[in-house]
């Protein structure tokens, strides 16, 4: 887990979050812009996609064992969405199949690559293996 400032379009999945919270939870706290930084950077420290977080609203709202007395936080959601991030790549790895949508950057680019293998790898010259420079190798 790594802290980083959230990009733009983690911003963006963090307002569709707090806005799907506020139609789910009449008492939710008001969404706004400072607020859908603070719930990006929470969802970065776990690299979370909108295609894990979105469903994970649903999942928390409909668990009816979920204590309603509190307000919905930011870690709320992340259990969730670990979980459903999990269960998905369980059912890729049976399946053989990958939800390219659902991975973060570097994984999107590296499942992309038509050079390395599926953990960013690719054979040099020598045979050795090294990383795999997707930037300059991708167009290539």
């Amino acid at each position: 887990m790594t802290t980083r400032p959230p990009t733009r379009p983690e911003i963006e999945t963090a307002s569709l979050v707090l806005a799907k919270i506020a139609t789910a939870d009449q008492w939710a706290a008001k969404p706004d812009a400072a607020m859908a930084v603070t719930w990006a950077e929470c969802f970065a420290v776990h690299d979370l996609q909108r295609a894990d977080l979105l469903p994970a609203v649903v999942r928390l709202y409909a668990d009816d064992k979920r204590d309603k007395a509190n307000r919905t936080l930011p870690a709320d959601v992340i259990v969730w969405a670990r979980k459903l991030r999990q269960e998905r790549m369980e059912r890729e790895k049976a399946s053989g199949e990958i939800d390219k949508a659902a991975l973060a950057a570097s994984r999107r680019e590296i499942a992309e690559c038509p050079v390395c293998d599926p953990n960013g790898w690719v054979e040099s010259a020598g045979g050795a293996l090294v990383k795999c420079r997707h930037s300059k190798q991708v167009g290539a």
